[in-house]
């Protein structure tokens, strides 16, 4: 090979790379738009169990009716003529004492002494926000984020006194069932803080609606 034809070979070369450098610089600066998650925001409204109701008392039975004896036959005595005797004579009646009406001091006494109604204990709601506990928020789908599916995911779960999740149902739908399933996939390992009434920790239903939006950067 000439010198001639190997500088031509080794320019043909150098402008090659140079192209595909400067396509991948172009490549390079191209990107994607942004699209920012709203992480969820956490709201809870609570839901008080159904109340147990007690079984009605059993009916008492009547008590079988005791025989009534026979009445005896009255015996005829002879009748005898009555003798006229004086009435005596009728006392007046007397006039009926007044009734005093109850005194002021007595009434005030019995209000006093009726029993004041005690305020019913509070109920501390659950919590999936506190420290330590490391919830993660919900991962949004590609195919949602590509598709600009946006909406709210209502659930009801039941907290344990443990604070784990032992049931969890979907009550509304976002509108699109990739965000319900990402939401339902999330929620079901996380832990909670547990409801507390009086102190202590109870099984409690919590209402739990988590957000997913797309904003354009």
């Amino acid at each position: 090979m000439s010198r001639g034809t190997a500088g031509v070979f080794v320019l043909l070369l150098l402008l090659h790379l140079g192209a595909i450098a400067a396509l991948m610089q172009a490549d390079a600066a191209i990107t994607e738009p942004k699209i920012d998650m709203e992480p969820p925001k956490l709201q809870g409204v609570l839901i008080a169990p159904e109340p147990k109701i007690a079984p009605p008392p059993p009916k008492a039975e009547p008590e079988p009716q005791k025989p009534q004896p026979k009445p005896k036959k009255p015996r005829l005595k002879p009748q005898t003529k009555p003798t006229q005797k004086t009435p005596p004579p009728v006392a007046k009646a007397a006039a009926a004492a007044p009734v005093q009406a109850p005194s002021k001091a007595l009434s005030q006494k019995a209000a006093s002494s009726s029993p004041a109604k005690t305020a019913e204990p509070t109920t501390q709601l659950p919590s999936a926000d506190a420290a330590g506990l490391n919830n993660k928020a919900p991962v949004y789908p590609m195919l949602s984020r590509k598709r600009k599916e946006q909406g709210t995911v209502w659930l009801l779960l039941l907290v344990s006194k443990e604070g784990m999740v032992t049931e969890l149902k979907l009550k509304k739908t976002s509108g699109f069932d990739r965000l319900d399933q990402a939401a339902l996939q999330a929620v079901k390992k996380w832990k909670f803080q547990p409801a507390r009434k009086q102190g202590q920790a109870i099984d409690y239903w919590y209402e739990l609606p988590l957000k997913f939006s797309l904003q354009q950067g």
